[in-house]
Order: C-alpha cells, then structure tokens, then sequence
C-alpha cells in the first residue's frame, strides 16, 4: 500500500475578516454587524470615454396618419431600439495603430426603431406608431444626404481595458467583435463591459400632409467597464410607502399599515480595519474592553463589568 500524502486545503479569509476574528471582538462569519456603513465597497460601472454626433433623416410613415388620425396635429418620438450587424456592413471596431489604448468605431446601417405618439390640439394622445427608419444607409438609400446622414462616420475612442466580442459558433473558432446596444427593449436594455451604442431621438417636423416625419437622432458611444470603488454613503433611500386604510385593527392590517421591511446587515469595509466591532460612543485608546482591544474613538452609553473582570464605562455588545 502506497504513502498516503494528503494535504488539507488552505483556509484563505479576507484581511478584513480576519482582522476582527484575530481581535476576538467579532465574527461577521456568525454574528454579522448591523447599522449603515460610512463607506460603501461598491463595484460599479465606470465611463472611461464617450463621443456622440447627431444625424438627421426624413422619413414616411407606413401607414396613412391624415386618413387614420385626422386630428392629429403634434407629435413625439423616442428611440427604442437599435439593430445592426456587426462588421463592416454595420458596426465595426479596429485598433488603432501604435496607439494600443484607442479604437475606431464606424457605424454604417443602423435601423432606429422610434415610438412615435401623435396627439391632437387639446394633447389628447391618439395613438402611437412604430417606425423602422435606416440612419447612415448607403447612398443610394432613401433617407441618404451627404450632410446630415451619410453613409458612415468614424469614431475614435479611449478604450484602456478592451472591446466585447461574441463567442465563435461551431464551426468558427475566432470571437467576433462587437459594439454593445443599450435599448429600451428587454433584450437590451442593460450595459455591458466595452463599448456601447445608445440613441437619444428629437421630433424636428411632422408633416400631415406628405405624412412625414423629420427626427434627428444622437448616437452615443461610450467605454465602460466594471470596477470597485470606495463611496461615502449618506444612508439608505427612503422608500415612499401607499397605505391601506382600514377600520380593522389586526395583526396583519398594523403590518400592512406600518413601514416597510428592510435588511439592516452591515457590507463589510474592504479598506484596513477600522474597528467597526466598537459601536458604542466614548472609547479611550487605552481601555480594554471584554477582552479586545479597542482603539475607536467613541463614547460608551453605560458602565458595565466586561468578563474579564475589569469595570470600565463600557456596554458589551453581546454580553
């Protein structure tokens, strides 16, 4: 029979967990600290360059707005949706030479679905319609003009970390990259770690009669990327609350009736130890207190007698 060589696995804390475990004041791991925190360890999504340009496009609506809608006389529009393909024949991204932290992004053949809301003269809303209109289309598309929607434009931006790609489908091997749309449709309405693409719409004109529509829309490309930060915190949000009102005097109506249930555990503060076990007010650095020692600089509410014989102007939390 064999050497049996077997070798436990490493405990690995965090530092700020072990820092407490060693003061023997507090165990997050059974007894988690309650309160709000002065400092939040946030990971959150950082804008590190963005770049917009504005286009504009007349289009016609497909279907007939003065036989449908004949009091219409105002209108609305929000884009909602992007498409394109990802590549040259839509939206591509190429590093720029010698200069490793920038890239180029060219858009060409982007479809903006807008919502557009027709009202009449009192600002009664009548309907909203759906349209698909082309920005950046070939030259020999409909809504092309050399100025104010060409067929392409390039666009340089400040990218340090990298681009998102699309895995490689069987039989492809190679991830494709890609520009991320940030749309007000559920399949896209989030950000992502790259660059991303979003559109901000203006009604310019409405046109009844030719049953036409001008809107200018703003494209806007971002590097944005996912990173942990310190943040002063200044408490929770207070959460506006509808009641019920009842004669009934129930265990369940006082619950509906009364404030709303929130977690009061405490996020760890990832920096160095700050003694958070200490929640009391008025501590000398000196004093030792149920058998730790504290260092925080707060005022203790009361005399109590800490296990380890001493009578200090303490309260022991737990004791």
């Amino acid at each position: 029979m064999g050497n049996c060589n077997c070798k436990s696995k490493p405990k690995i804390v965090s530092n700020v967990v072990r820092a407490m475990n060693c003061q023997k004041c507090n165990d997050v791991c059974t007894n988690p600290i309650c309160g709000e925190p002065k400092i939040l360890s946030m990971m959150t999504p950082v804008i590190y360059d963005e770049i917009g340009i504005n286009l504009c496009a007349t289009f016609t609506f497909t279907s007939d707005v003065a036989t449908t809608y004949p009091t219409a006389t105002n209108a609305c529009v929000r884009a909602i949706n992007l498409t394109y393909a990802d590549g040259v024949e839509g939206v591509s991204v190429t590093k720029i030479s010698q200069r490793p932290n920038c890239w180029t992004v060219t858009l060409s053949n982007i479809t903006v679905t807008f919502a557009v809301d027709l009202y009449d003269s009192s600002c009664r809303l009548l309907a909203t319609l759906y349209e698909d209109v082309l920005y950046l289309p070939p030259e020999a598309g409909a809504t092309y003009d050399s100025d104010t929607n060409p067929s392409s434009v390039d666009l340089e931006i400040f990218a340090p970390y990298g681009i998102s790609y699309v895995a490689p489908v069987a039989p492809a091997t190679t991830p494709t990259a890609t520009v991320n749309p940030i749309t007000f449709y559920t399949t896209s309405n989030f950000l992502k770690q790259g660059i991303n693409l979003y559109a901000r719409a203006k009604l310019l004109d409405l046109n009844i009669v030719s049953n036409t529509a001008t809107v200018g829309v703003t494209f806007i490309v971002q590097s944005l990327y996912f990173a942990g930060y310190r943040v002063e915190s200044a408490g929770k949000t207070d959460i506006p609350k509808g009641s019920i009102i009842s004669p009934e005097n129930s265990d369940c109506m006082r619950f509906v009736a009364g404030e709303l249930l929130d977690l009061a555990i405490k996020p760890l503060d990832l920096s160095c130890p700050a003694n958070e076990q200490c929640l009391k007010n008025d501590c000398n650095d000196s004093v030792t207190r149920c058998g730790c020692d504290c260092d925080c600089k707060s005022q203790y509410k009361k005399e109590c007698k800490c296990d380890n014989g001493l009578s200090k102007e303490t309260e022991c939390l737990g004791k």
